[in-house]
């Protein structure tokens, strides 16, 4: 009768631990994650201002870093229009400048995803939409993206492709990502604005949901 007693038990811990493991759970095999996926947030650029080259005003979009105006890594330069002012601004291609002598970064190519979107729908976007199944330079048509000032009057997003970045073998794969205009507004020191990057270090098309 005891021998019944202690088989009856190991077969009810035996059934505990059985029913305690959920079948979507493989505590063996990781998870299909893609640690190529990196998000950077709240990223604050600041206008341009005298001296121009140590302007806190570009970014390095690959590293989600940024960058002094001068800096030879920068992948977009937060520009000014010449034509209305220092009162609008517009993300501009790393390569191209405005003041003699200043130092180039690297080519960026830009294509407008969503004109109005808000934070919780980029948060969850996964893939830059095509119209086929791959990305390729040919998506990107935009050496900048369009203008903005403060505050903003659409929450838009942008992909992009670092294609100087690419060419110039400083990155293995050629790299896409997205960027969100969150905030823009005015200091003391002049426009800020606040955004948000996706990118893929693998060259995927796939990004990683916050």
């Amino acid at each position: 009768m005891n021998n019944f007693i202690k088989y009856f038990f190991i077969l009810a811990i035996a059934s505990t631990v059985y029913l305690g493991c959920d079948d979507a759970e493989d505590p063996i095999t990781p998870g299909s994650t893609d640690t190529n996926a990196v998000n950077y947030n709240n990223l604050l650029i600041s206008e341009r201002t005298i001296p121009f080259d140590q302007s806190m005003s570009g970014v390095n979009l690959f590293t989600g870093n940024i960058v002094q105006d001068s800096s030879s890594m920068k992948d977009a330069n937060l520009v000014d229009s010449l034509f209305a002012g220092d009162s609008v601004f517009y993300f501009r291609s790393g390569e191209f400048s405005d003041i003699p002598n200043m130092v180039p970064g690297y080519k960026t190519r830009f294509k407008l995803v969503s004109l109005i979107s808000n934070q919780s729908e980029f948060d969850t976007m996964k893939v830059i939409p095509d119209s086929d199944t791959t990305l390729s330079e040919n998506d990107f048509t935009m050496d900048n993206t369009n203008s903005f000032s403060a505050p903003l009057v659409f929450n838009s997003v942008y992909a992009f492709y670092l294609k100087g970045k690419y060419d110039n073998n400083v990155t293995t794969y050629p790299i896409y990502g997205l960027l969100y205009l969150d905030e823009a507004f005015n200091e003391s020191t002049g426009f800020k604005l606040r955004f948000d990057v996706k990118i893929n270090k693998q060259g995927r098309n796939n990004f990683k949901s916050q």
